[in-house]
């Protein structure tokens, strides 16, 4: 395993919150009761004091011995001297000496003394409360101090600082167990990701992640499954578009080629058969400059390189001059035009070359699949968001398993490509591009053998300032 990756940061991480968590916790914890002890130990020295200063006149010296026994304290009696009158720890406070001063005070204070904290000469540190005794009629005052020594209690702390440090050893064992585990599972589509999308990388684009769960991880793991996908889409289209252009353009190099021989041979019985040659030259180089022209200019749609020049324009106009340019090539195929256009507002602010341009290739279909005596018809109204322009003809149709398809380049019905029609497969991959730079909407419709649908949504009050970066 590295020491970047990303099961180790993930653990590390984890293990860092954990413990942060945890040991703040466990020292808060000890803290908290090392406190609570010493202050019941304290509180039961103050008890013990006021019980013994209550209780000193109806007790004897073994009942005192033996509570003293029973409650793990000593006791000292004392006169206003400080001599020692009676105690429970002869070794510490032997019976006729006289006690340090301070001592004295704590047992003769006017305020009894609650707590405080006493190092005696056998270095050994006792908890000690004073306490003043009333005696009877004609005898003198005494003092009482009760002490109990702090080395069972800091035995006590001691065992539970160990226990607290085995505890959390103990939880510090099942956090990197933890960790690692957490890490692993959650680190797994990860890599499983890396290694699919490695695989994809290389051209394996069957390689597939699997996307079980429903968050964000899961929503990743379709996303690169839909990148492979459309990866190996594109490189299909890829492969078909490369064999589409040298298939169009081997095409009329051939036909050049060999009438052009045929010309330079001299193998032609009449002028009228050179003249048929030249004409097929002529309309070969026609269409191989027309593919090229094409080519370049999806090129620079697809690379964001148009430029969109925004003006007013007269829907009306725009669609009389399209038809008019169409008029030689439908007369031609005896093919007949119309328009409807609804009265109104037909002002449209649009870039009008592109849109002309995109009426001019569907117009241009529209004749050269459409059957001898049929009609074009261009047709446009105003909604309420929405300007609508349709052609519409009544030509051979699209079968509808090739709908989806017909805005991918090189795309022909025909797959067979005996019937050329002057088509270079590009127009309607352009048109596409175009409508969707104008911020547009392009819909289809059509029923074999009785005709074809195209129906295009432009924005009806379009502001200019929105497709500045566009333009730029």
């Amino acid at each position: 395993m590295k020491w970047n990756s990303i099961v180790l940061k993930w653990g590390a991480t984890i293990f860092l919150v954990y413990m942060s968590v945890l040991v703040p916790l466990i020292l808060i914890i000890n803290e908290l009761y090392k406190r609570s002890y010493l202050h019941d130990a304290r509180h039961q020295i103050v008890q013990l004091a006021d019980y013994y200063s209550k209780t000193f006149s109806e007790l004897d010296m073994e009942s005192l011995h033996t509570a003293a026994k029973l409650t793990e304290t000593d006791f000292c009696l004392i006169d206003q001297k400080g001599v020692v009158l009676v105690s429970s720890n002869i070794k510490l406070f032997p019976q006729g000496i006289r006690v340090e001063r301070k001592l004295v005070n704590y047992a003769f204070a006017k305020k009894a003394v609650k707590n405080k904290e006493y190092h005696a000469e056998d270095h050994q540190n006792y908890f000690l409360s004073g306490k003043r005794l009333g005696r009877g009629a004609g005898e003198e005052e005494a003092g009482l101090f009760l002490f109990s020594g702090t080395d069972p209690i800091n035995k006590s702390v001691h065992h539970m600082k160990v226990l607290v440090l085995s505890s959390m050893l103990g939880a510090l064992c099942v956090a990197l167990v933890f960790t690692y585990m957490a890490s692993r599972k959650l680190a797994s589509p990860l890599l499983k990701m890396e290694r699919a999308t490695r695989a994809i990388a290389k051209g394996k684009y069957y390689e597939k992640v699997p996307a079980k769960s429903k968050d964000e991880l899961g929503s990743l793991a379709k996303a690169i499954n839909d990148l492979g996908h459309e990866l190996e889409r594109y490189r299909n289209r890829q492969s078909e578009l490369f064999a589409n252009v040298s298939h169009d353009l081997r095409t009329p190099i051939s036909y050049i080629k060999g009438y052009t021989q045929v010309i330079r041979d001299q193998l032609y019985k009449e002028e009228k058969e050179k003249e048929l040659y030249l004409s097929i030259i002529l309309s070969e180089s026609d269409q191989l400059n027309a593919l090229i022209t094409d080519l370049f200019e999806l090129s620079k749609i697809e690379g964001g390189q148009v430029g969109l020049t925004y003006d007013r324009h007269h829907l009306p106009s725009l669609i009389g001059s399209c038809l008019k340019k169409a008029e030689l090539k439908a007369k031609h195929r005896s093919v007949h035009l119309h328009q409807e256009i609804d009265e109104g507002s037909l002002m449209v602010m649009t870039d009008g070359v592109r849109l002309e341009q995109i009426l001019m290739n569907l117009v241009e279909n529209a004749i050269n699949y459409n059957k001898p005596d049929g009609h074009v018809t261009l047709k446009a109204w105003r909604g309420r968001e929405k300007m609508y322009i349709q052609v519409r003809d009544t030509g051979i149709g699209i079968p509808r398993e090739d709908l989806p398809f017909i805005y991918e380049r090189f795309y022909k019905v025909d797959k067979s490509r005996t019937n050329r029609m002057g088509s270079t497969g590009l127009g309607l991959a352009i048109v596409k591009h175009l409508v969707l730079l104008l911020e547009g909407e392009i819909q289809v419709t059509s029923i074999l053998h009785k005709g074809t649908t195209f129906t295009i949504a432009l924005p009806a009050d379009f502001q200019p300032a929105r497709r500045k970066d566009v333009q730029e």
